[in-house]
Order: structure tokens, then C-alpha cells, then sequence
């Protein structure tokens, strides 16, 4: 309750900047007149400033006189009630003849299911759809930490590469500094 008078006042005082803007409300409007006196008050002195201003003119004054039928003519519904003959509307309505009648037989299907939608079998699938929102829940979790341990042994897959790799290669450098090595050691014949 307290919530919804809040936003009220909150309204309000948006409105109040609206109509006032930065000009001192308190000194035109004094606190101690109710809120509907004064905005009743202010509608009445805008509505006679404008009868004011639009005495002299009388196109201004027929506008006014006029302003429920120029509001008639805005009304899409009023512009559709002009351009569109009877014989056009009668023409539309049978263009759709087959949409109308497969509508009307799916609403009678569903009026004749209606006890099948009610059962409660259909209301306990409520119940199993919580219980699926749920496993959906943890299948989810679960492939995050699957992904998440297949990314870590692809990056450990690769760190035992890149070792392998280096131990091969110094393996080989040492295979082949030990080859020199003997062929040095080795005594030479000379041949006589």
C-alpha cells in the first residue's frame, strides 16, 4: 500500500514539474487548499485564457465546435467505415471463408478436448515439467563441468606434447653429441 502511494505522489510531482516547470507552485497554489481545488483552479483559468484568446477569432471558435467530429475523422476505424463499401467488407469475409471455418472447427476441437486439457493427468505434467526444469538445471551444470575438464586435459594434452617434443629433441642432441664422442674416442688405424 505504502508502495503504490508512493509512486502516486511520484506522479504527481512529475505532473506538478510538467505544469509549473522551474516557477515557485507554493507561491501561486498556498499549501492549505486540497490538491483537487488546485488543479481544478488551474484548469479553469487555462481553459478561460484560452476562451480569451479565442474570442476575436472565429475560425478558432468553430475548430473548438468541431473538435468531436475532427476527432471522428482521426479514428482509423471511421476512415475504414468510408473506404470500405459493404459489398468490399461482405468480399473480404468470404476471401477468408476457409481460415473462418478452420478456426471454428479447431475452437469446437478444442471445446470437445477441453475434458483431455482438464485431466489430471495433464495436471501432474505440471509437476514433472518442474522436475525437468530441474534435471535441465543440473544437465546444464553438468556440461559446463565437462567442458570445463575437457578444456583442462586438452591443456595438459598439449603441455605433455611440448615436453615430449623437447625431450626428443634434446634426446637426439645428446644421441648425436655421444656419436661424435665415440668416433673421436675410437682409435684411428693407420693404414701401413
Amino acid at each position: 500500500m505504502a508502495a503504490t502511494i508512493d509512486i502516486l505522489e511520484k506522479r504527481v510531482g512529475n505532473l506538478e514539474n510538467l505544469v509549473f516547470g522551474s516557477s515557485d507552485k507554493d507561491v501561486e497554489y498556498p499549501k492549505g487548499k486540497p490538491a483537487n481545488v488546485k488543479c481544478v483552479e488551474s484548469l479553469h483559468n487555462v481553459h478561460s485564457k484560452m476562451m480569451v484568446s479565442v474570442a476575436g477569432h472565429k475560425s478558432i471558435a468553430e475548430s473548438f465546435s468541431k473538435l468531436g467530429q475532427i476527432q471522428n475523422y482521426l479514428d482509423p476505424e471511421y476512415a475504414d467505415e468510408l473506404t470500405i463499401t459493404q459489398p468490399a467488407k461482405l468480399e473480404m469475409i468470404l476471401a477468408e471463408e476457409d481460415l473462418i471455418k478452420q478456426t471454428a472447427s479447431s475452437m469446437e476441437m478444442l471445446k470437445n478436448l477441453e475434458d483431455v486439457i482438464s485431466s489430471e493427468h495433464i495436471k501432474a505434467a505440471a509437476s514433472s515439467h518442474q522436475k525437468m526444469q530441474a534435471l535441465s538445471q543440473v544437465h546444464l551444470k553438468q556440461q559446463d563441468e565437462a567442458a570445463r575438464l575437457t578444456e583442462n586435459v586438452s591443456k595438459l594434452l598439449s603441455s605433455y606434447n611440448s615436453i615430449i617434443t623437447l625431450l626428443s629433441k634434446q634426446f637426439v642432441l645428446w644421441d648425436k653429441l655421444v656419436t661424435e664422442l665415440e668416433v673421436k674416442a675410437k682409435p684411428v688405424k693407420k693404414i701401413e
